[in-house]
């Protein structure tokens, strides 16, 4: 099983604790020094004569030590000790040796040191070098204890290492020794020394310790590094649990950046790890001081300027950013596990999949909660309160929203949600949008409206005249951005202008060519006006020239058109009804002109027709409807026909004329006429 990847902010409590243990332990070595203090003896007149006017001269080449039962509290060598009237002590490559109550051991050494015991201040100058336990050591020119011993201070630059595996430099030290305030100043840096595993730095122009209050502050342009990572800021804050073995809490102020790397990919990972871009105002980190884990981090944007925080992702081919003006993170087992974002929340996904067109997606919304895989890349992501998405063309806007950026699946819930692209729009209160597929599946009630129909597999369909968009409604939705597709399933309605399609599914497919639909279809077809001006109406039949833009209607079990051969087809007990006038037949086939304009229909099997009004039936076994001329041609053997009185014409063929109902019947069979009937009526 594959180890997940550390923390990116595990990295800022080692470095920040690293630093603090090398100020304390400095500290505490001098503390001891300024409050051991020597045992005086009153001076003879031959050492004053020997150390020179106004001096005394203690001893030379002197060892000693001090002890307490058989306990040493110091030990101190030299080569001369002088004393002036003032009680302050002259040591000349002096070296001092501390023992404190636990037994540990603190050395001293300088080329000059003095000290004066009434104001229990004093210097140390001259190859200054501290050392201590835990690998302590100190170096600098000068040590000044000030402020009746309550203050050391290093105007020169001061060397400090500890443990063996950290050195701290600094231009200047001060330690105030009663509130316990230590300070690192005039450009501190803190590293780890060459060979570390995972080498870590802190710089910046000061670093203060409040050990009482068990604050440390980093001042001045601070910056953390360990291996990869590093956190950038102008104030970093720290807050240590009572022991001072961990920290519990961290703050990062103003020019706030920073870059963190998953030290483990999962099972099957790219080779190289991902990397964590950060930045903002303000930087909070909450730890678990037993275990010096981190539970939960806090970025902010600089809010007074309208800014935000961010959080990018960047690994091999994938660049996922969440932006907001605050976001929150958890973490488990010192992995950022899950965040939340608040207040103009932004994510985008710029991807580009091995094999695959690149992928450009970007979400929006007041709120948002984001889980993070084990390699530190966004996951998922709940989006809530306006919410608003783009994926190239397409776009989608709702109340609330998820991402499964992996998968490349986006859900969206609204009241309605509508999702929009340059072929038009749809609107449900459900949408899924899938990424690699470019599909939009839409679910519980669908609006749809369809831009550039002469595009779409609509073209010879009923719908293809009028003008304007195709409107849809139907139960479901699938829609296919590139290559243009679409499926309406459940009481499907659609319309353009006057012309009216309804079907229980509708089923386009530009790419195959194909556009169907099935469960019982309705077309209303309004004939263009063109196609009216051709047709001729008796002369002074005003109400047959009235009635040439009437409807033309057709039921059928299914529909079928395939734009490259211009050929519309119904199927299925067709019905063709227009004026009152009915054609019926099992198939009906639609020619199309350049234009997408029906010339001819053609009615095959059983083919019927009936006109009520004046009472003729005409039977066969096909006919055309030429659309322009208003002409309907029966050919059968025989074709029959019918009137109301239940005389009846057989022949080859028949000629019918809709605007007034005329019929002529051709080849007729002269040896059985019914009787009274003529060649036409």
């Amino acid at each position: 099983m594959a180890r997940k990847a550390k923390s990116p902010i595990a990295g800022l409590r080692k470095l920040l604790f690293a630093a603090l243990v090398l100020c304390v332990l400095a500290v505490l070595g001098l503390f001891l020094f300024g409050r051991a203090g020597l045992r005086r003896e009153p001076p003879s007149r031959e050492a004053e004569t020997k150390a020179g006017k106004g001096m005394t001269l203690i001893g030379e080449d002197f060892d000693y030590t001090f002890t307490e039962g058989e306990r040493p509290i110091f030990h101190i060598r030299g080569e001369s000790v002088k004393a002036d009237r003032e009680g302050t002590l002259y040591l000349e490559g002096v070296g001092l040796t501390l023992y404190d109550r636990q037994g540990q051991v603190y050395h001293v050494e300088s080329r000059k040191a003095s000290f004066n015991r009434e104001s229990n201040e004093g210097t140390l100058q001259g190859d200054v070098f501290l050392k201590g336990p835990a690998e302590l050591e100190l170096r600098t020119a000068r040590l000044d204890l000030r402020q009746k011993g309550e203050r050391v201070v290093s105007r020169d630059a001061v060397e400090i290492h500890y443990g063996g595996k950290y050195v701290a430099h600094a231009g200047r030290m001060q330690l105030d020794l009663p509130d316990e305030v230590y300070v690192l100043g005039q450009g501190a840096k803190v590293e780890s020394l060459p060979g570390a595993p995972a080498p870590v730095s802190l710089s910046s122009q000061r670093l203060v310790y409040e050990r009482q209050k068990r604050w440390i502050r980093v001042e001045g342009g601070a910056a953390l590094r360990r291996g990869q990572d590093w956190l950038a800021a102008r104030r970093i804050f720290g807050n240590l649990a009572d022991d001072e073995s961990s920290l519990k809490f961290v703050h990062a102020f103003w020019d706030l950046s920073g870059e963190t790397r998953a030290s483990l990919q999962p099972a099957g990972g790219a080779p190289e790890p991902t990397r964590v871009h950060f930045g903002g105002k303000e930087l909070a980190v909450v730890l678990q001081p037993e275990t010096n884990q981190v539970r939960r981090v806090e970025l902010n944007g600089a809010q007074a300027e309208g800014g935000k925080a961010h959080l990018e992702a960047v690994g091999p081919g994938v660049m996922r950013t969440l932006t907001a003006r605050r976001i929150e993170g958890v973490l488990a087992e010192g992995v950022l596990s899950e965040a939340q974002g608040f207040g103009g929340v932004e994510i985008r996904d710029s991807s580009r999949p091995a094999g695959k067109p690149p992928v450009m997606r970007q979400a929006n919304s007041q709120r948002a909660s984001a889980t993070f895989r084990p390699d530190g890349q966004l996951a998922t992501v709940g989006l809530d309160s306006n919410v608003i998405y783009h994926d190239g063309p397409v776009s989608a806007t709702g109340n609330r929203g998820s991402l499964d950026l992996d998968a490349g699946r986006g859900e969206f819930l609204g009241a309605p949600v509508t999702i929009v692209s340059d072929r038009g729009q749809m609107e449900a209160p459900r949408v899924v949008y899938n990424t690699d597929q470019q599909i939009a599946s839409a679910r519980g009630g669908v609006k749809a409206v369809l831009q550039k129909v002469e595009e779409t597999a609509l073209a010879g369909t009923p719908l293809s005249e009028g003008e304007g968009p195709v409107h849809v409604e139907s139960h479901e939705a699938f829609w296919r951005q590139q290559p243009s597709s679409f499926l309406f399933r459940g009481d499907v309605r659609a319309w353009r202008g006057e012309n009216l399609l309804l079907a229980s599914e509708l089923r386009g497919d530009k790419e195959a060519d194909q556009l169907t639909a099935g469960g019982g279809v309705k077309t209303l077809w309004f004939p263009t006006p063109e196609q009216a001006a051709k047709a001729t109406a008796p002369a002074g039949n005003r109400q047959g020239a009235a009635g040439q833009r009437s409807p033309i209607q057709v039921l059928s079990a299914d529909m079928s058109y395939r734009q490259k051969a211009g050929v519309l087809v119904y199927t299925g007990n067709v019905r063709v009804d227009q004026e009152g006038k009915t054609l019926s037949c099992q198939r009906l086939q639609v020619d199309l002109d350049a234009k997408h304009q029906a010339q001819t229909m053609t009615c095959t099997g059983d083919t019927k027709l009936n006109d009520p009004k004046v009472g003729r039936r005409v039977e066969g076994q096909r006919a055309v409807y030429h659309v322009d001329q208003r002409q309907v041609e029966i050919f059968g053997d025989p074709v029959v026909m019918s009137d109301r009185d239940g005389n009846q014409i057989r022949g080859k063929r028949a000629l019918y004329f809709i605007d007034d109902g005329k019929v002529e019947v051709k080849g007729k069979d002269e040896a059985a006429p019914a009787p009274g009937q003529k060649g036409s009526q």
